[in-house]
Order: C-alpha cells, then sequence, then structure tokens
C-alpha cells in the first residue's frame, strides 16, 4: 500500500466511531475503502488528492466493480468516505456525486451517433456527407449567435 493511504485510516475510522456506527460496520467501511485504495494503487495511479478525489478515478472505480454483488455496499462505503472527507475539508466538493453524473455528450459526440445511424440505414456516403455538412454548418452559425 502506499505510504499516504494509512493517513486517511485512521482519522475516517474515528469519525465513523464518533458516528456512532456498529464495529461491524465501520469494519465494512474501512474494507470497501481499502479496496477502493488497492484499485487506484493496481492502476498505478498516485494515491493523491487530485486522483484519490478525481471524479475520473471514482467513475473508473465504478465502472470496475457496477456488477458486483456488493455494489451498493460499495457505493456507500465510498459515499461515507468522501463526506468524512468533507467533514474533515480535505475536498470542497464530492467526487462521487460528480462521477455519478451523466456526461454530457459535444457535438462531436452527437455528429458520430447520427453518422453511425445513417449507415446502419443504408444512406450513400454522399447523403451522409451532405447531412452531416449541413448539421455542422447550423452548429457553427449557432455557436456563433449564442453568447459564451
Amino acid at each position: 500500500m502506499s505510504q499516504s493511504t494509512p493517513t486517511y485510516q485512521d482519522p475516517f475510522k474515528a469519525w465513523l466511531v464518533s458516528k456512532n456506527y456498529s464495529s461491524s460496520t465501520i469494519r465494512n467501511y474501512l474494507s470497501d475503502v481499502n479496496a477502493y485504495f488497492q484499485f487506484i494503487e493496481n492502476c498505478k495511479l498516485k494515491i493523491e488528492n487530485s486522483n484519490l478525489f478525481s471524479p475520473d478515478t471514482v467513475n473508473l472505480y465504478l465502472k470496475k466493480i457496477d456488477k458486483d454483488s456488493n455494489y451498493s455496499r460499495y457505493l456507500s462505503s465510498l459515499s461515507k468516505f468522501f463526506q468524512f472527507s468533507l467533514d474533515q475539508k480535505i475536498i470542497s466538493t464530492n467526487p462521487l456525486k460528480k462521477a455519478k453524473q451523466p456526461k454530457t455528450p459535444t457535438p462531436n459526440d452527437i455528429l458520430k451517433d447520427y453518422q453511425s445511424y445513417l449507415s446502419k440505414k443504408h444512406f450513400s456516403v454522399a447523403t451522409i456527407k451532405n447531412y452531416l455538412n449541413d448539421i455542422q454548418q447550423f452548429i457553427d452559425w449557432q455557436s456563433q449567435i449564442e453568447p459564451h
């Protein structure tokens, strides 16, 4: 384990005790949070606030465990750890909330999806190119008139 990891263990445990959680709940939370730390270490990410508390890192972890039968418990444990981190002013925003937010597709994402749809419907290459060009021109025009 990284040397940074244990610095959170004891304070997190003390925080859970102060909130009157049962010993088995505390044991599970600590075990689950350790699994998150281990995931980061296995991914060769340094355990620093920028990675440990990154919504992207949390997202990667959630994708890894999403089929696990204990997913809800792991999610609860992470939620408690991030709540502890907020309470201790280690972080100012909960990365779990940001990680769980759906990604807003970019215009390029939408155009690629539309191109794929048109291809599956057997539109000609020239027709697809014309449609995408028209949409791109509209997007460009729209971005010029909207205030940034």
